[in-house]
């Protein structure tokens, strides 16, 4: 069987974990910038409090309700997910860490629904997270069940077989079925398909020819049917992406590009890091789409692809700003821009020429310098002129929590 593992609230959960007074109170924590909602307690969904909604927009319900808010904690949170994730292994070494709050694991036994408890109270006993599990034959199924899980008493879910799994998908509707996404879920009920059970039914030939493959594997899942395996080998990344929402709007040419910048040695220094090199690159700006008028909404973007594969900052960073000088337009206000790295290949994959060998090597000398500095006398203490990565009013994070794990100064202290 499949199990999926799902932390409720993730982050809620996580910043409630050194605030147990926060325990019945709305809670929320915002994006990067305290822009958005990116996590809600369910006491913050029941006053209206939307996912990916501004926070500017949400201030009336937050002030009249005392509503707890948080700015987000990526590194505390990507440590008590590593704790999560470890205690997941006691139950199986067949684990599939599927995101920051999300585990699949596949286990044979003949007591799932005990298995699936177990795991439920181990992980709130040793790192205090409420989590949910589903089980069911495949993952489509088994993040059904998920959904199920969250709302039952005891936060598991099993799927027996298929009689249930027939009954439980004909009031699944159709935009809550795992893979499909927004757009197929518009399709499907364009064309009357309305819920999962109908969407199973469908003819196999019918759905290859108008949609492909992956619907239809998803399909067979809903079946029981595995299609899709549980896998322990992370995956190798397509692309890195550094990107930001900004606080205020930028108008300014100069002020943008410090940002892009930054935002370029960022993702070059994740692809060192990752030991790649990126052929690849695209840079984009936009508007604010909340703010501007119809006339002045704009998203520029364009790419550049390296003659050969690089992981040079001083490359990366200049052809950045030139892709950012080709597509900035006078005149309008920009909420968010970012770098994007396409086509990434092993370090060890890299040719040159025989005369670029030296030059190569000098370069290869210099870029590994700046990461041993920044390394060993901390993040950032070597950066490039054109770069803003030390102005710290530029992110906003004003309700931040403390960093409990990861820093000696930030440690609870407890009167007992």
């Amino acid at each position: 069987m499949i199990f999926l593992v799902d932390c409720n609230n993730f982050y809620v959960s996580c910043e409630r974990l050194f605030r147990p007074e926060l325990l019945l109170s709305p809670v929320i924590v915002l994006s990067n910038n305290d822009g958005c909602i990116i996590s809600r307690s369910n006491e913050a969904k029941q006053l209206g409090l939307k996912m990916g909604e501004p926070v500017f927009k949400a201030k009336e319900i937050i002030n009249n309700n005392n509503v707890h808010v948080f700015s987000s904690n990526f590194e505390l949170y990507g440590e008590i997910s590593n704790r999560i994730m470890s205690q997941l292994k006691i139950f199986s070494n067949n684990l599939e860490v599927y995101s920051i709050d999300e585990a699949f694991l596949e286990i044979n036994s003949e007591d799932y629904k005990n298995i699936g408890l177990n795991i439920v109270k181990n992980i709130k006993k040793t790192t205090g997270i409420p989590v949910s599990v589903g089980i069911a034959e495949t993952k489509t199924l088994s993040k059904i069940a998920g959904n199920i899980a969250k709302k039952s008493l005891d936060n598991c879910f099993l799927i027996e077989n298929n009689c249930m799994a027939k009954k439980i998908l004909s009031c699944t509707p159709i935009k809550d079925v795992w893979g499909l996404g927004s757009q197929y879920s518009k399709f499907m009920i364009n064309n009357g398909i309305s819920t999962a059970e109908s969407f199973m039914n469908m003819d196999r030939n019918w759905i290859l020819n108008k949609l492909n493959i992956n619907v239809l594997r998803t399909r067979d899942e809903l079946h029981g049917i595995k299609c899709y395996k549980v896998s322990s080998c992370s995956k190798p990344k397509k692309s890195i992406r550094v990107s930001r929402s900004f606080r205020n709007d930028i108008d300014n040419y100069q002020h943008l590009e410090k940002y892009v910048s930054d935002f370029a040695f960022l993702a070059c220094k994740k692809l060192r890091k990752e030991n790649k090199r990126v052929k690849q690159l695209q840079v984009f700006i936009l508007t604010n789409r909340f703010k501007q008028s119809y006339d002045s909404k704009y998203f520029g973007t364009m790419s550049y692809e390296f003659f050969v594969s690089t992981n040079n900052y001083i490359e990366i960073i200049k052809h950045s700003l030139i892709l950012l000088r080709n597509i900035f337009k006078d005149g309008l206000k920009y909420k968010k821009a970012g770098v994007i790295f396409n086509q990434l290949s092993p370090v060890d994959e890299y040719q040159s020429s025989f005369m670029m060998n030296n030059i190569k090597k000098n370069n290869d000398l210099l870029m590994d310098k700046i990461d041993y500095l920044n390394d060993k006398f901390g993040n950032n203490k070597i950066i490039f002129s054109s770069q803003n990565i030390n102005d710290k009013s530029k992110i906003s994070k004003k309700k931040l929590s403390p960093n409990y794990m990861s820093s000696w100064n930030n440690i609870l202290n407890l009167d007992i």
